[in-house]
């Protein structure tokens, strides 16, 4: 049973959050171990593994990057960083000697400001386009597309992972430099 199952939910990435936390307040509930303590020890197993699925899930379907990243290894996909476009990488060479120069101490305020707006501005660009495919996404799902089609799809969205990991990669050593 996939995540997607568990929340008797389509597989589409627009998931109406309110929806979901409603129903994953239901079934944890439903599959509470504190109801199956005097059941049989199957019963209880059965519980204990309902309960760790639908955190799992939950925390997966609510945040929209994990929702992609569990379609995509639903699709047996996963961003692959030999598909980021040559000019974006060297970019990311340019920025990441910038970040050398802030690792070092060597950067003024105005350099750390700029980069991290830089970097800032990188995120939200990609943001932006997990959205519009996400959106692609579920037009396609509910217009009955081929399977060519949404492998296509799926393979956007592997690209803009992949790219937006260098990104989420320089946010983090940026906070871990300064």
């Amino acid at each position: 049973m996939n995540y997607f199952e568990v929340f008797e939910l389509p597989k589409m990435l627009g998931v109406d959050i309110n929806t979901l936390e409603k129903k994953f307040h239901e079934l944890s509930r439903k599959y509470h171990p504190d109801y199956f303590s005097t059941g049989s020890y199957d019963e209880k197993q059965k519980a204990l593994m309902m309960t760790a699925l639908l955190n799992d899930a939950y925390r997966t379907l609510r945040d929209p990057i994990r929702r992609v990243e569990y379609l995509l290894s639903l699709e047996g996909l996963k961003p692959d960083g030999s598909k980021v476009p040559k000019a974006f990488l060297m970019e990311m060479f340019e920025i990441n000697e910038q970040m050398e120069e802030v690792r070092s101490g060597n950067a003024s305020a105005e350099t750390v400001q700029a980069l991290r707006q830089e970097i800032e501005s990188r995120g939200t660009e990609f943001d932006s386009q997990i959205k519009d495919a996400s959106r692609e996404w579920d037009r396609l799902i509910a217009s009955g597309a081929s399977t060519s089609e949404l492998r296509a799809q799926l393979g956007k969205f592997t690209e803009i992972l992949s790219s937006s990991s260098y990104i989420r990669n320089l946010e983090r050593d940026l906070e871990d430099a300064v």
